[in-house]
């Protein structure tokens, strides 16, 4: 499935981020409220189907910096809080 450009845009912006992140944040806790945040905002924007895609990206762009998606973060609709 090919992602609409807004949420590609948006997808690369936060791989970008999360560059910058890793390399300053000192703490977890400090980095996973500002991830969740744009995480929700971009899946927000997703039809179902393009949402499993969007999550399959990010958990591989955090996957690449040494970090898993938990499940149950704030934009996953698949865990109730």
């Amino acid at each position: 499935m090919s992602l609409r450009p807004e949420v590609q845009v948006q997808l690369d912006a936060l791989a970008e981020m999360l560059d910058y992140w890793v390399a300053r944040v000192r703490h977890p806790a400090q980095f996973w409220p500002q991830f969740e945040v744009l995480a929700e905002e971009i899946l927000d924007e997703c039809g179902q189907a393009e949402k499993d895609e969007v999550r399959a990206l990010m958990q591989t762009m955090l996957r690449g910096h040494g970090l898993e998606l938990k499940p149950g973060f704030k934009g996953d609709d698949t865990v109730s809080l």
